[in-house]
């Protein structure tokens, strides 16, 4: 769902008020602005929250009842976060340093530090990407305070903090015959020339997806970097799968792609914050990991997954 926290407030004031006119006096907004709130999240949730009774203003409907349960207890994280951002702000000073899966660096940390150096213009970062086994090396080590990965990693020793999750996609080439549909299957995909990227835990992965229907792909590529994966699907020579994509459109020297779910349901890893429970944070990394769950619940990384497809006869 695509929506806006000022959404929210709208249709608990609405519930509260019972009223369309008297939740715009409370707001000092216009009814016009309550009724399109409602409208935007009716249409996002497909039936309605509000039954709109002539002469008696509105009245919530059960699934309504359960929506406006969850949007209070949303409005009030977010009021406890502001709180906590408040006290922060006044103490927060120093360097972070951040372990981050090298697939995820460059595609969450400009969204993540730009709002965090906007916040704390004191703040120095430090960022060491890894695979997935150097991240939990570093993090181990102490040379890094909290790690940007997929997880969860062994729970008895580390937390982990979600904060989307990244099903797997196909990325094809513009001009690929399978390009044009609205989704895309492994079944369709395993004889197809794919490239890999030349990590084990990633390879192992991709491989398992395959094996969890029977299949085996037809891997002709492998590439030490994501970057040099979507060039190669972009040129016409093969495709990938993917659980993140950039947030911005890329150009490339030759070609383009295109992203596709994958029908179907299969494993998607977390991607997220890991920290070790015997190591309290500091005000620093808990700053930063704030701000980055106040980013989560206003959808900002939303561009950076693609939706599973799950046809109603798969």
């Amino acid at each position: 769902m695509h929506y806006t926290l000022k959404h929210l407030r709208y249709l608990e004031a609405a519930e509260r008020h019972q009223s369309i006119t008297a939740a715009a006096e409370a707001l000092a907004v216009s009814p016009s602005s309550i009724a399109a709130a409602i409208d935007h999240i009716e249409a996002q949730a497909g039936q309605p929250i509000f039954a709109r009774v002539p002469s008696r203003g509105i009245a919530v409907t059960v699934f309504g009842r359960k929506f406006l349960d969850e949007i209070r207890l949303l409005l009030s994280a977010q009021a406890r976060f502001d709180s906590k951002i408040t006290d922060l702000e006044q103490i927060v000073d120093g360097t972070a340093r951040i372990a981050c899966f090298t697939p995820l660096a460059p595609i969450l940390l400009p969204t993540i530090l730009s709002e965090v150096r906007q916040r704390y213009p004191n703040l120095k970062i430090d960022v060491i990407e890894g695979n997935s086994e150097e991240i939990v090396r570093i993090l181990d080590s102490g040379d890094a305070d909290f790690a940007l990965c997929y997880g969860p990693v062994h729970e008895l020793a580390y937390r982990f903090l979600s904060l989307f999750v990244g099903y797997p996609h196909a990325a094809l080439p513009a001009s690929h015959p399978l390009a044009s549909g609205r989704f895309v299957t492994l079944e369709q995909l395993a004889p197809e020339p794919l490239v890999v990227l030349d990590l084990e835990l990633s390879r192992r992965y991709l491989m398992d997806l395959f094996a969890a229907r029977g299949l085996t792909p037809n891997v002709v590529y492998s590439a030490r970097s994501t970057d040099m994966m979507r060039a190669l699907i972009a040129a016409g020579m093969c495709y990938g799968v993917f659980n993140i994509r950039p947030m911005s459109k890329q150009t490339y020297a030759s070609g383009d792609l295109v992203r596709l779910p994958l029908a179907g349901d299969h494993d998607a890893p977390r991607a997220g914050f890991l920290t070790r429970r015997d190591v309290k944070l500091s005000p620093v990394s808990e700053a930063i990991i704030a701000t980055c769950e106040m980013q989560a619940m206003r959808g900002e990384f939303d561009r950076a997954f693609v939706r599973p497809y799950i046809p109603q006869d798969f």
